[in-house]
């Protein structure tokens, strides 16, 4: 756990702005607006929940982002912990919640606590976020009962708030949703959790779904037809019903699918910039995809030798920095989800829309995400 000393004090460093830094981005920084966003996911299995932590603290510290909160959405104990780890590791206190003990927190059942340790056993050699942990926490890292549940957190960010001011952005099952529209008022607000949605929030948005039908996609037959955050590892409802409900109420929601994130790879590059002692690097080496034991070498060491999907990180740079007509396409409708999490699009009008990246953007957007991840601007 001393590494962590070293690694936090050379990335609060690296992450303070240079005199050679290019001067049309610290001109946009100044001129956007800054966006007071609370971010809402599962951290696990996939690298891409890590470098969209790292994301989300460098835009903080450059002053991009108000980051309210962070929301943890999935089963696991040491959830917290890692949102606790980024906290130290970028000089951050952002509020914290997440899965814990407490009996008012969100109740999932024993199918979704099953399908999620499955699903870190099937996609990793050990849980992530139980290794960024043991690795890089501390005394003073925070742990699950040390936080608010979510739904609590949620609350008490939202009641804070300016009315009409929050984005919130999703990148993940959406199990807090449900608890928190059925919330009574309590110390922090007398408003329901649906009504201080209504009242808080400026708009959603959120990385999910497969458009414009998430039936097309092979990736999703074990999934019943749903993108892997829409299928809600099984719980019949969960998505349906918090999208529907958000959509009744009028505010701008954005979709960023699944079927962007294989367009821009990222991993090998970010690894070698943030170096082997970061959390985000460990997660690419802990993915089963991205990172692999050499068949030809006596040296049985995990080695980096795949890039992974930015699924996470392409939709938070639409949230920070836009795009759209840049880097970005948005395609108007509504959509359609049934129980299990699959989706279908209907072409129209209304508040909801998803972006596609523009065709041979690629390359460009690959590299600015890679330039977010590791605090270049």
């Amino acid at each position: 756990m001393s590494t962590f000393l070293v690694i936090a004090t050379t990335f609060l460093v690296g992450s303070v702005c240079s005199a050679d830094e290019d001067k049309s981005t610290q001109e946009k920084v100044v001129s956007r607006t800054k966006i007071k966003l609370i971010y809402d996911g599962d951290i696990g299995p996939d690298p891409c929940d890590f470098s969209t932590l790292s994301m989300l603290h460098e835009y903080h510290n450059k002053g991009m982002i108000d980051l309210v909160g962070v929301i943890g959405e999935t089963p696991d104990p040491y959830l917290a912990s890692t949102l606790s780890v980024y906290n130290q590791l970028y000089g951050n206190d952002i509020p914290i919640g997440a899965f814990n003990s407490d009996p008012d927190g969100v109740k999932f059942n024993d199918d979704v606590k099953k399908r999620y340790s499955e699903a870190i056993s099937r996609y990793c050699y050990t849980n992530p976020n139980e290794t960024v942990y043991k690795k890089f926490g501390n005394r003073e890292t925070k742990t699950a009962d040390h936080v608010p549940h979510s739904v609590a957190m949620y609350r008490q960010l939202l009641s804070q708030a300016a009315d009409n001011s929050i984005t919130i952005y999703a990148a993940g099952q959406l199990f807090t949703f449900p608890a928190l529209f059925e919330s009574p008022g309590d110390q922090h607000s007398p408003l329901t959790g649906l009504q201080l949605l209504e009242k808080k929030v400026k708009e959603f948005v959120f990385m999910g779904g497969w458009f414009p039908n998430s039936a097309e996609s092979p990736w999703y037959q074990l999934t019943d037809g749903a993108e892997w955050n829409w299928w809600a590892f099984g719980d019949k409802n969960t998505t349906k019903t918090t999208i529907e409900r958000l959509a009744k109420m009028g505010k701008p929601i954005t979709y960023i699918g699944a079927e962007q994130g294989p367009r821009i790879l990222v991993g090998k590059e970010l690894a070698q910039r943030l170096g082997r002692e970061h959390p985000t690097t460990e997660s690419f080496y802990l993915f089963k995809r991205t990172a692999q034991v050499p068949q030809d070498s006596k040296d049985r060491s995990l080695v980096l030798k795949y890039d992974n999907p930015a699924f996470d990180d392409i939709a938070l740079f639409c949230v920070v920095e836009g795009g759209v007509g840049e880097y970005f396409e948005r395609v108007h409708g509504r959509v359609q989800i049934n129980e299990s999490g699959a989706n279908t699009w209907l072409p129209g009008e209304g508040n909801e829309s998803y972006l596609t990246i523009k065709i041979g953007f690629e390359p460009q957007l690959r590299e600015v995400i890679t330039d977010r991840i590791t605090g270049k601007f």
